[in-house]
């Protein structure tokens, strides 16, 4: 099981990865000829292409669970124990890894939410501290809220007041909060892959973007007043995992953010015509991605139902005589037909190690020796499947 859960996740990493890095390339023009909204919708790419990735495909041709053999009986069990245990070893260190990142996110957000303060109810979903460097901000996931700084009457004029709680209001309407709990869950789940934290911090960065947008698009002559709330809030240097807040205090967000106001909105219909092309890459995504995928092994792979296979004796019978005498392993891969009584036919070497060393032919001697249940143990019909069964030859003790 440890083994089939690190082939997922490998497999969901490296076609996030292809998605991520095109809505990386795409982003600047998307932004530019489309606006920012539909520049933040094209990462439905990411999460569309990475599901439809675990999504197996139908296939008629039933794949059976290989079977490893070994001449000696000690060391097939060996071999068998070794990969699980290998298997188990990785996923632990996966688990490890999710689990302190998600510790790391905990703690996080408990920092940042133990340093906005006491909070008073200032509207409806919107909170004052009592801190002068707390907000504006939207707090939290599953109950999002708005909060402020202490000074927020003072510092920001009634005008600049109403943009940014129509930035944070954009937040709440459009689901940010939940966005980004989904986004720090990803994060856990793929700690490893660098790139997606890369992709993590653009999502964000992008989020912001499009909701000044969406505030702009509201008031397309607050600019100036909208340039100077970004110039006059603190920007905090510690991290929201949940929630949206105006990112770090690095120059360049700021900056990308102040020069995106001085550019034109594109009208609803470009905007609108932009998203319809969003979300039609984003399938588009996710058929590519179904259709890449190698076919899944049905229910039946896990549970063949063996009445009868080759034992230590039978592999030391066919063993090559010649890599006998030099003591020398091997192995070979055969792939057969399931028969309608359960056997074997059709059977065929694929692969066989060390070449010309007569292990291909000994392990189609054994053929013969291996026989199925017509019904698999989960109750699916065997016959007409295909079974690739890799045997290792190892010299008996």
């Amino acid at each position: 099981m440890s083994a089939d859960a690190l082939a997922l996740l490998a497999r969901a990493n490296i076609v996030g990865a292809v998605a991520v890095l095109l809505v990386l390339g795409l982003g600047a023009p998307v932004r530019r000829a489309f606006g920012s909204q539909v520049a933040y919708a094209l990462w439905l790419l990411v999460p569309a292409a990475a599901f439809a990735a675990l999504l197996p495909r139908p296939e008629a041709a039933t794949i059976l669970s290989p079977v490893v053999l070994a001449a000696s009986e000690a060391a097939s069990r060996d071999i068998a124990t070794t990969a699980d245990r290998s298997a188990d070893m990785l996923f632990a260190g996966w688990l490890l890894g999710a689990g302190g990142l998600a510790a790391v996110f905990v703690a996080q957000q408990t920092r940042y939410v133990a340093g906005l303060g006491r909070l008073t109810p200032a509207g409806p979903g919107h909170f004052r501290s009592d801190r002068l460097d707390a907000g504006p901000a939207v707090i939290g996931a599953l109950r999002p809220r708005i909060v402020t700084p202490a000074d927020f009457d003072v510092r920001f004029d009634a005008r600049e007041r109403e943009v940014v709680l129509a930035h944070e209001a954009a937040h709440l309407a459009r689901g940010d909060a939940l966005a980004n709990l989904a986004v720090a869950a990803a994060l856990c789940l793929c700690w490893f892959n660098p790139l997606a934290h890369v992709a993590a911090r653009r999502f964000r960065m992008d989020q912001e973007l499009a909701c000044d947008a969406d505030v702009l698009a509201r008031f397309p002559t607050a600019r100036r007043a909208y340039a100077a709330a970004l110039l006059k809030t603190q920007l905090t240097t510690q991290p929201l995992p949940l929630g949206c807040h105006w990112p770090s205090a690095a120059e360049h967000p700021l900056k990308e953010r102040i020069a995106m106001l001085t550019l034109p909105q594109p009208g609803h219909r470009t905007r609108a015509i932009g998203l319809g092309v969003a979300g039609l890459a984003a399938l588009a995504a996710g058929a590519a991605a179904w259709a890449a995928q190698p076919p899944s092994p049905p229910v039946l792979v896990a549970a063949p139902n063996w009445i009868q296979r080759p034992d230590a004796k039978d592999i030391a019978r066919v063993y090559p005589r010649k890599a006998l005498a030099q003591r020398l392993a091997g192995r070979a891969v055969v792939t057969c037909r399931v028969a309608g009584d359960g056997r074997l036919e059709r059977c065929s070497v694929t692969m066989e190690s060390p070449v010309d060393a007569g292990f291909g032919p000994a392990a189609l001697d054994l053929t013969d020796r291996f026989r199925m249940d017509a019904v698999g143990r989960d109750g699916q019909p065997t016959a007409g499947g295909e079974v690739r069964i890799p045997i290792i030859f190892m010299a008996p003790v």
